[in-house]
């Protein structure tokens, strides 16, 4: 699972990583969860991690309507297997 962010299941590139507290990239997570070393949402539950994945699953218009189906119901599954929902 390296290549998505390990809290939110976003698909993770150069472009999207978030950062440590010294501006270096963080290679595990995107910049919408993880920022100057800590997280964006540090009390986050699962259960909210879920709903905001599927509201911008939901959200993106380049994506057709059955691709987004697939995402919203496979969805669950895989955040389940990000390392930050492992020991919850």
């Amino acid at each position: 699972m390296g290549k998505f962010c390990q809290s939110c299941g976003m698909p993770l590139t150069t472009a999207n990583q978030g950062t440590q507290k010294d501006g270096t990239a963080a290679q595990q997570y995107c910049h919408l969860c993880y920022q100057a070393g800590e997280w964006t949402e540090p009390t986050a539950t699962f259960e909210q991690m879920l709903a905001k994945g599927i509201a911008g699953i939901q959200a993106d218009s380049t994506t057709s309507r059955f691709k987004k189906w697939f995402l919203v119901k496979s969805y669950p599954m895989m955040l389940k297997k990000v390392s930050r929902w492992q020991a919850k």
